[in-house]
């Protein structure tokens, strides 16, 4: 299984000579922000977000899911409809990746709105780590 896409985020100031492990670290001082208030929106245990986010490994808890809907939208990648707003992607992704990932992952929907923020993340991490490894 793919590491969660959240990690993708930090990528506004990475480019592509670095490393995942730089674009982790980035990512950490991204989500602070909005931390608190996805951990108390979501219900998820403040652990399994530290978890995900040191490992770089997805959590099978159905609230972890619902605490990166809310980064999404407090980050404005999606809107209530839970669709991708390209505009905004250039906010929390290089710009040059924008257009390729919203076409890719654009279309993506889940059981829920939490299961499609995931998958949309998914979509946003695989297509942006494919862009630094290659």
């Amino acid at each position: 299984m793919i590491v969660f896409a959240f990690i993708t985020f930090a990528l506004l100031q990475l480019s592509n000579q670095q490393t995942v492990e730089q674009l982790v670290g980035s990512y950490v001082k991204l989500i602070e922000p909005v931390q608190a208030d996805c951990i108390k929106e979501s219900g998820v245990d403040p652990s399994v977000i530290e978890k995900e986010v040191s490992l770089g490994r997805p959590s099978e808890d159905p609230k972890s899911k619902c605490f990166w809907k809310c980064f999404l939208k407090k980050n404005n990648a999606i809107n209530d409809n839970d669709e991708i707003q390209e505009e905004n992607l250039k906010q929390i992704i290089a710009a040059p990746l924008v257009a390729g990932v919203y076409k890719k992952c654009a279309a993506l929907r889940g059981s829920d709105s939490c299961d499609t923020a995931d998958k949309i993340s998914k979509c946003i991490y695989g297509s942006t780590k494919a862009a630094i490894l290659n």
